[in-house]
């Protein structure tokens, strides 16, 4: 079983994906938790889903406060990437930004203020859907930090040429 596992590991790490950070606040602590499993599931009314741990601080703190963010992180905020993902060893002084019980990770590309909306088990993760309050991004996006075999690595974004994206309440 446990060569099925790292197969299955290696194979799924040919997948590139983007890197987020998930934040909440409990207890008048942030915590906090790198995903790549994050993914759209409905545009009516506006919902997003990832995965965690079933053994996970952070997802525990979510069902408990009932709100989090997800921050879809820029190349620069790979440090932020590795200390979420539990390096502890990393520089922990990140910039933030805090309004309405929210907290957030400042100079993301993406911030999405969600509520939580369910939840489900899955085997040894838990699937957290939550509904999309307001959401707020730069004008124009940095460049990407992705993730492929295990690394990090960027993504050079093709400039916006759009009008700039405000935070717009749902």
């Amino acid at each position: 079983m446990k060569e099925q596992v790292l197969f299955y590991r290696r194979l799924f790490g040919r997948f590139a994906t983007g890197v987020a950070v998930v934040l909440t606040e409990d207890d008048g602590e942030i915590r906090g938790i790198t995903v790549n499993s994050l993914t759209s599931a409905s545009l009516d009314p506006l919902l997003l889903l990832f995965c965690v741990s079933n053994n996970s601080r952070t997802g525990e703190a979510i069902l408990r406060s009932g709100r989090f963010t997800v921050n879809i992180l820029t190349a620069d905020q790979e440090n932020a990437a590795r200390y979420f993902a539990g390096r502890k060893d990393m520089n922990d002084e990140f910039a933030y930004g805090q309004e309405e019980g929210f907290v957030w990770l400042a100079q993301s590309n993406a911030v999405f203020r969600c509520q939580l909306e369910v939840s489900h088990p899955s085997g040894d993760h838990r699937i957290i859907l939550g509904r999309v309050k307001n959401m707020l991004g730069p004008d124009e996006c940095q460049r990407l930090l992705v993730y492929h075999e295990g690394h990090y690595a960027n993504l050079q974004s093709k400039t916006i040429t759009e009008s700039p994206i405000e935070a717009r309440p749902t």
